[in-house]
């Protein structure tokens, strides 16, 4: 009996060292970066307990413009001073210029533990010479050092987007890699789009190993960590140009728009120049009221833009109602007085004055022809599938650059293809029409590219962080079912004339070509107010769109921001020539 206890305990033993053995096995040789449960970077703790560190830049990739200017960060010059700083002897030029700050630099680095920057310190502005002065002195654990800043005032916030710290996101992610460490994700825009690409691979760290005490160790220098790879982070090079998207946000902002906004497309490349969304999120609290939403990508009611269908399904499939004069003293349905009067018109003149009466008698009596006839046209003038760059990138299938991009809709039930009254409505944009305002301004693209059909771009190249490209994105080309070139001539000239002398005409000093639009919203004194053309008319170069949403019916700010962005837009273009 006592010689099976004592085999017992053997065994026991034997087993208990063996699991301590697997145990430190773990720990140093498999998986000593992603040891236990929480999957723990020991290599990395363990820096960390013997190291006085702090981070310039968070390592996630960024934006750039199309120009390569950086959108919503920059580099700035400071100055990172190390805790045991504040017991060493310093020059008196090295105390003269701490003493610059507003607080007591000392019991503020005593109290933090950490390092801290010079800026932090107090309000203090870190200028060329401090900066210099500091690298020439060479003092241990004052160290001049440029780090990444996000920028005080945000542009295209809606269309970049914001990162967040949210660990269920990450782990849903990205559970099955073991390539990256939990760290925030996109979580709206750009940032989440390209949230695959834009992870850390390594945040870039200032650090000094220190002992128990906090004292840096004899012999060892401070070192920078993670600045040397050639490849990451990441660089997304967006189409957006940054002095058009500053010009056209502070002309918003000016004019007053509180909710809708402005997108402008290159007519030639059908790249996203500029991208505006309005109201403005609050970055603290960005779920707040919504507003982290982006208008440009969702849905909205159109109005008479929507004209501009019908308008092309009758020149193509109704020439009879080309030719025929209207009576524009009626209301939409024909049954009562309108509120404009406007007299006999023709159907260009009806388009130019936007006559509702006109434009409903037509796509009923299109209707009984071909009861498809109004979403095939829409269809066709890319306004009921999301238009932004879509396709296969590496081991992403059908990436989308614009995930948020609302589809547009053109009937609610289907039995409103056999009611008159429902399909008057829906020929001037009411009803349950919806488009995007990326979708109207592919649409005028088309049209004044003659009939062809495209993708819209907002994301030109991803770039290693020496520049080289990783992936470009490349246009599909020509996108088939589109109206026909003799067809995208005659809308032209009816755009054209809205601004010669229609509805437009406040904006026949410049060389516009478009159409207006007012719709209901179905809330009491609240409509949507929208303009989108292309210019100049003979040579167009811009296609942009304006909404301004849920506006009383007198104060719609959507002219102003027009007539302002054109005269803007092509003032430049004509000093840039010069």
């Amino acid at each position: 009996m006592k010689r099976n206890r004592v085999r017992v305990f053997a065994v026991i033993i034997l087993l208990y060292f063996s699991f301590g053995m697997y145990k430190l096995m773990d720990i140093q040789l498999i998986s000593p970066e992603t040891y236990g449960p929480e999957k723990v970077n020991l290599l990395e703790e363990s820096v960390k307990q013997r190291s006085s560190q702090i981070t310039l830049s968070n390592g996630r990739g960024y934006f750039l413009d199309r120009n390569n200017q950086a959108l919503n960060r920059s580099k700035t010059k400071d100055v990172v001073i190390f805790p045991f700083v504040a017991s060493m002897k310093l020059s008196p030029s090295m105390e003269q210029m701490l003493e610059t700050t507003s607080v007591n630099w000392k019991d503020k680095l005593v109290q933090s533990k950490k390092p801290l920057y010079l800026s932090e310190l107090g309000d203090i502005q870190i200028t060329n010479d401090m900066y210099d002065n500091v690298q020439n002195e060479s003092i241990p654990g004052i160290v001049a050092v440029e780090r990444t800043v996000e920028n005080d005032e945000l542009l295209a916030s809606h269309v970049v987007g914001i990162v967040r710290a949210n660990s269920d996101e990450f782990k849903s992610r990205y559970e099955e890699s073991l390539e990256y460490n939990e760290q925030p994700v996109g979580i709206s825009g750009l940032e989440k789009a390209f949230d695959p690409f834009l992870l850390s691979k390594d945040e870039q760290k200032l650090m000094y190993h220190v002992d128990a005490k906090g004292d840096p160790l004899l012999g060892l220098d401070f070192r920078y960590q993670g600045e040397s790879d050639p490849f990451y982070p990441v660089k997304v090079q967006t189409t957006l140009d940054l002095d058009k998207q500053t010009m056209l946000e502070g002309i918003i902002d000016k004019q007053g728009i509180t909710k809708g906004g402005a997108v402008l497309l290159d007519v030639e490349t059908r790249e996203v120049l500029a991208m505006v969304s309005r109201p403005s999120f609050d970055p603290k609290e960005p779920y707040k009221d919504n507003h982290l939403s982006n208008q440009m990508l969702i849905s909205h009611f159109p109005g008479s833009i929507f004209k501009t269908v019908i308008a092309a399904a009758a020149i193509e499939q109704s020439e009879d109602s080309l030719h025929k004069q209207y009576d524009c003293d009626k209301n939409l349905y024909g049954d009562s007085p309108s509120d404009r009067t406007l007299g006999m018109l023709n159907f260009e003149e009806s388009f130019a004055q936007s006559c509702n009466f006109t434009f409903g008698s037509i796509a009923i009596d299109m209707m009984k022809e071909d009861q498809a006839i109004i979403e095939k046209y829409a269809e066709k003038l890319g306004l009921v599938h999301p238009v932004g760059w879509k396709g296969d990138i590496f081991h992403y299938n059908n990436f989308k650059q614009l995930p948020e991009e609302e589809s547009g809709n053109i009937w609610g039930d289907d039995q409103d293809r056999y009611v008159d009254r429902a399909i008057a409505q829906t020929a001037i944009g009411q009803k349950e029409v919806k488009v995007t305002p990326l979708a109207i301004a592919n649409m005028m693209v088309t049209i004044a590219n003659n009939g062809v059909k495209g993708e819209v771009k907002i994301v030109d190249k991803l770039l290693y962080n020496n520049g080289t490209t990783m992936q470009e994105f490349k246009p599909h080309g020509q996108v088939k079912d589109s109206i026909k070139a003799s067809t995208a001539k005659e809308l032209q000239n009816l755009l054209k004339g809205v601004v010669d002398n229609g509805t437009g005409a406040s904006l026949n000093a410049f060389p516009v070509s478009g159409k207006s639009g007012t719709a209901e919203t179905g809330r009491e004194n609240q409509y949507h107010h929208w303009f989108a053309g292309y210019f100049p008319t003979d040579k167009p170069k811009y296609a942009l769109v304006v909404v301004d949403l849920d506006q009383s019916s007198g104060q719609a700010k959507t002219y102003p921001v027009y007539y302002d962005s054109v005269e803007s837009l092509l003032n430049h273009d004509s000093f840039a020539q010069n």
